[in-house]
């Protein structure tokens, strides 16, 4: 990791009036994206937001994957100007792994609300799993959130 941390691209956003700054940014707007409309989902697949048809539902997952992209580069370029420092954070390696785990949930979701969701008449026509799955993208995305924080700190 040494060399990546080395490159001409993390000296920038390590040194740069700019490049820092930019790439945090960047990832504030990507996770607001991303995580606000993958809890509105999760929060509706749960029972909330009673008025919102499910047929949205997929399309908020579609636009999640922009926010997604948007963090993935970001968190990228964070990671260059640090790279030795986080791969030995134990609270780095517990958020990319929610952040993993949690994308790779919602990527699991999204088909099955595109094939399913329109025949669910209201939130008791939810099947089980689908709550369940709810409620892990949930607790997912609060721990990605909490352990990213703990990064700059512990």
């Amino acid at each position: 990791m040494a060399w990546l941390e080395a490159s001409a691209f993390a000296e920038w956003i390590r040194t740069s009036a700019v490049g820092y700054p930019v790439a945090i940014t960047l990832h504030s707007i990507g996770m607001s994206i991303m995580v606000g409309l993958v809890f509105v989902v999760s929060l509706r697949l749960v029972g909330f937001f009673e008025r919102m048809p499910f047929a949205s539902l997929e399309r908020m997952l579609a636009l999640a994957g922009a926010g997604f992209i948007i963090n993935f580069l970001s968190g990228a370029a964070i990671f260059t100007s640090q790279a030795t420092f986080y791969v030995a954070n134990g609270p780095f390696l517990l958020k990319f792994a929610a952040v993993l785990t949690g994308a790779l949930l919602a990527g699991y979701i999204r088909p099955i609300l595109r094939r399913e969701a329109g025949g669910w008449a209201d939130s008791a026509s939810i099947p089980g799993m689908i709550r369940g799955l709810a409620i892990v993208s949930i607790a997912l995305w609060c721990v990605a959130i909490t352990t990213g924080r703990f990064t700059a700190y512990l």
